[in-house]
């Protein structure tokens, strides 16, 4: 592992030391060198080059979608099982013109999405696959090309678990059942038989397998020859073995070819790889903390922070991985016979067992080497542990590429039926976390719902939302599960009265479904308003696409007793009417907003009320919000309202900037007719105030 080296008693990454990352991210962590992935991947290519292969890097070894970016741009091809994998593959950039599909045990609507994305070629492995296979390529009226897995019967001398060619392992078929199949589907005029696939195994560290199984291949395909059936691919898989352990060498990639390369170049095939491990296994470390030393009468335990459940391999296979210490152990270090092993209850939970290493004390770091692939790809929460972060490094650059999981994500997808618990209060005696954000001064408790763990949105809105007797906020966002966008909010003011819009609370649910890994940086929910979509500008700087501005009425009149005034009246999700005034802060708010709110124009449902000040090139407002029943430091409908109408009395062009006592936000619009607006957008910033749960008694 040449990225993972010592340099004056620390061990880096690259350019990077490790020991500096430890107070930047929580352990356990996976740690990814980007040079090592590139050369690995260079390394099989360039080695291979005389017969020209596609090499499809196996996105089982380990998906993340950045990982797998890097590869796509390196001009790799992909190697999936799964419509999973297939939907990472092309978001990581891997075109589907090269992309295999293979595995045992393909769904309907996985072989489905595969046709409908036009990939290169399926690896069958049964007669079932292949009818279900052409019949849906027959309703699609698309072509497909396969290639058939055969499984030659040979032993790659690897763990019994990861053996995939001897005639006992579920893989592939025999050569005759592989050669009736071949003469069935070429009477298809659908599906086109275009290569034949191999693959014998993982960890494979002698190039011998992969010669004697080429040898059995080739005289098969010879056969089909004669049998009028010529194929263009030999697909080789991958399984190409590394080194875990000094004394046990890695599969040697040259001397492979230079064996096998003779056989191809007789078949007259092109070539196929699905290397996974070979490229990512060294690329990669797990990196631990020593929680606890436990001396036992026979054993010594280094009990760390990471479990089976980060990296199942030592249990599941015996694997072996080296181990060494973050900080250098001296050349004198005295070593110890210890175990390595997690918090998990089970006791296959171990990393090392009878392992001699130097001197480990508690509160050290651990690298677990090699651990690129096969390591985070199955990992799991078992003992709901939330998933690791995953960091990837560049010379002495460093990035975060996949967060760590939160307790709010081991529940994300699980739902409680209210029905179930209809007869007594689902949350007496519990509690409820809530996030508390704020968007340009405008406060929020954000509850995430999904659980349906809070019935009652308007009794909790009533009784939290006061500010000396609760938590103190504008309103309650509640976000649930949608089946029209990536979730739905509901929004209560603190009268407990439902909102149909909140532009500032739409900002801040938008960034909290960020931060909480429930959508990416783009995404869209459901309103009463509508779908409002949005995207993450920066850190804490979020753009909403609004409702399109409908039911303008400009100048107005309105009779105020003995007073009488004019204003404009529109509605960007909830209604708004605004009023120019001199001087923002001289606008008698207090006593003409209150009016004009509950004015019998307005009824049922009343309006929110806008004091505008135009200045060059900002608006300066105040809002006096319905359901708050009061001035609010921001209103983003408000802000919207406001910068619409400025352009229709002003002219002040897109984009607008809008000041309000909690911030200043921007407005942009289209003008799509006299007084018809399109692809608006508010953008300002949403923060955490901070996070907290709430007993329920």
């Amino acid at each position: 592992m040449e990225e993972f080296q010592y340099q004056k008693g620390k061990l880096f990454c690259e350019g990077v030391d490790i020991q500096n990352l430890t107070r930047r991210i929580e352990t356990p962590f996976y740690l990814y060198s980007y040079r090592k992935i590139i050369d690995n991947f260079r390394e099989i290519k360039n080695s291979f080059a005389l017969l020209s292969p596609l090499v499809c890097y196996s996105l089982k070894a380990n998906d993340n979608l950045t990982l797998c970016r890097i590869l796509s741009e390196e001009g790799a091809g992909a190697d999936i099982v799964s419509g999973g994998e297939l939907y990472k593959a092309l978001l990581a950039g891997f075109s589907p013109h090269k992309i295999i599909f293979a595995g045992v045990g393909k769904g309907e609507k996985e072989i489905k999405e595969a046709i409908e994305e036009d990939i290169f070629m399926f690896n069958i492995e049964s007669e079932g696959e292949w009818e279900v296979i052409e019949r849906i390529a027959r309703r699609l009226n698309k072509g497909v090309k396969i290639s058939i897995r055969v499984n030659p019967d040979i032993d790659p001398e690897t763990h019994r678990y990861i053996t995939t060619g001897k005639k006992e392992n579920k893989f592939g078929l025999n050569f005759s059942q592989a050669e009736k199949l071949y003469k069935e589907i070429k009477k298809s005029d659908k599906v086109e038989p275009r290569g034949i696939h191999i693959h014998i195994g993982s960890q494979i560290t002698t190039p011998y397998p992969y010669f004697q199984s080429l040898k059995k291949v080739l005289k098969f395909v010879r056969h089909l020859q004669e049998e009028g059936i010529d194929l263009e691919y030999i697909d080789i898989g991958g399984g190409f073995g590394i080194s875990y352990e000094e004394t046990k060498p890695a599969l040697k990639i040259k001397e492979l070819v230079e064996i096998i390369a003779p056989l191809i170049q007789k078949m007259e095939m092109k070539l196929i790889l699905e290397p996974g491990r070979y490229i990512m296994g060294n690329a990669g470390v797990l990196v631990t903390r020593v929680r606890y030393k436990k001396r036992m009468e026979s054993k010594t335990f280094i009990i760390v922070d990471a479990g089976m459940n980060d990296l199942i391999r030592p249990s599941l296979y015996g694997a072996y991985h080296r181990i060494k210490k973050v900080k250098e152990p001296q050349n004198d270090s005295i070593e110890e016979i210890v175990d390595v092993v997690g918090p998990i209850c089970e006791s296959g939970d171990f990393f090392a067992q009878e392992r001699s290493l130097p001197k480990i004390e508690e509160g050290e770091y651990l690298a677990i080497m090699d651990t690129g692939a096969y390591g985070f790809s199955m990992s799991s929460s078992y003992n709901a542990r939330p998933r690791l972060a995953e960091i990837l490094v560049k010379d002495k650059r460093w990035w975060i590429i996949r967060e760590r999981e939160s307790y709010q994500d081991l529940v994300r997808k699980e739902i409680i039926p209210q029905d179930l618990f209809s007869n007594r209060p689902l949350m007496q005696n519990s509690y409820l976390p809530f996030t508390k954000m704020e968007g340009s001064g405008n406060d929020f408790i954000i509850v995430d719902n999904r659980l349906s763990l809070l019935q009652n949105g308007r009794e909790f809105a009533l009784k939290f939302c006061p500010r000396k007797k609760g938590i103190g906020a504008d309103g309650v966002l509640i976000l649930k599960e949608s089946s029209k966008a990536d979730f739905k909010v509901q929004i209560f003011n603190s009268d407990g009265s439902e909102a149909e819009m909140c532009g500032n609370g739409a900002r801040c649910i938008a960034h909290f479904a960020y931060l909480k890994g429930i959508t990416g940086r783009r995404g869209s929910f459901e309103t009463l308003a509508g779908i409002i979509s949005y995207e993450i500008q920066n850190e804490n700087r979020v753009k909403v696409k609004m409702s399109d501005p409908h039911s303008i009425s400009l100048n107005i009149a309105l009779s105020l007793g003995k007073e009488s005034l004019r204003g404009h009246y529109l509605n960007t999700g909830v209604p708004h009417f605004v009023l120019f005034v001199p001087k923002i802060e001289e606008a008698p708010l207090e006593d003409l907003a209150p009016r004009i709110r509950y004015h019998s124009k307005f009824k049922p449902a009343g309006t929110n009320v806008d004091f505008v000040e135009v200045g060059k090139n900002i608006l300066r407002m105040r809002t006096y919000e319905r359901g708050v029943e009061g001035e609010t430091l921001a209103c983003g409908t408000g802000a919207v309202a406001s910068a619409i109408i400025s352009n229709l009395i002003y002219s002040l062009d897109s984009p607008i900037k809008v000041r309000t006592r909690g911030g200043e936000l921007s407005v942009y619009f289209e003008k799509a007719g006299k007084e018809k607006f399109a692809n608006v957008f508010l953008e300002g910033e949403a923060e955490v105030v901070y996070e907290g749960k709430i007993t329920i008694r």
